[in-house]
């Protein structure tokens, strides 16, 4: 080969692979898409299940509706069993929740120390069920990939009181969705893993987990489930739905 021909070879491999390394995103651009594709959508309406193992090894299941708004508003009710059904929740921010029970006509606001206590005696805490987005509350760090996801460090912000200040999250390539979440305690001993399965889309842009487990490692890998059982997107929720008025009508 000619001189020129190889130093144009050369020229044209180094081009190359420096596109390649520039299409790789950063840590906080691989967050922006996470939170963007976790929240692809103006409003939402999850239909789904929560499932336990009891003490004595009987299955205990709660049945219950997530409404959801872009960007923080999200309603959950419950449905059965009956001595829960009528029950809501209203969570406003992880900070900021209201819950409805129907035995007593009466809603309470739950203080700050609620949200790292268990939601319906399960794996999940409140503070899972109001986590919308990752961004607002964690940095994040690229550490490493693998074929299918890359995986991220998320490290609390200076500021932030979280039950978890650390978190190892895999996201899907294709989608930006979480597939896989460590949850670390300030000593780096993992607590909590979350996996979130079977995947489908469910709108345009919108990819929704058929079901999502928590292994909790402080109850023995103790596990729950919430399995989804219907989606509906953008369907023109309105802002009264997300009152503590709309709380005490159930509607």
């Amino acid at each position: 080969m000619k001189p020129l021909t190889v130093a144009l070879a050369i020229v044209s491999l180094t081009s190359f692979s420096g596109r390649a390394a520039a299409a790789d995103p950063t840590a906080p651009e691989l967050l922006v898409k996470i939170d963007q594709a976790l929240n692809a959508f103006k409003d939402a309406v999850f239909e789904s299940k929560l499932v336990m193992k009891q003490p004595n090894g009987s299955i205990r299941e709660y049945v219950f509706t997530t409404y959801q708004k872009f960007p923080s508003k999200r309603l959950v009710r419950f449905s059965a069993p009956g001595d829960v059904k009528g029950m809501g929740v209203l969570i406003e921010s992880a900070e900021t929740m209201y819950v409805f029970l129907p035995g007593f006509q009466r809603v309470r606001r739950m203080g700050t120390h609620i949200k790292n206590q268990s939601f319906m005696g399960s794996d999940f805490s409140f503070e899972d069920m109001a986590e919308i987005a990752y961004g607002t509350i964690y940095d994040a760090k690229l550490v490493g990939s693998d074929e299918k996801n890359w995986i991220l460090e998320l490290n609390a912000k200076a500021g932030q009181d979280l039950e978890f200040p650390k978190i190892k999250l895999w996201a899907d390539k294709s989608m930006y969705q979480p597939t896989k979440l460590e949850y670390y305690d300030a000593t780096g001993k993992n607590l909590k893993t979350q996996l979130r399965l079977d995947y489908a889309k469910d709108s345009p842009r919108h990819f929704q987990p058929g079901k999502v487990v928590i292994i909790d490692h402080r109850r023995n890998d103790h596990e729950s489930q919430i399995v989804f059982t219907s989606t509906k997107i953008d369907s023109g929720l309105s802002d009264d739905i997300f009152s503590v008025r709309s709380l005490v009508r159930g509607q």
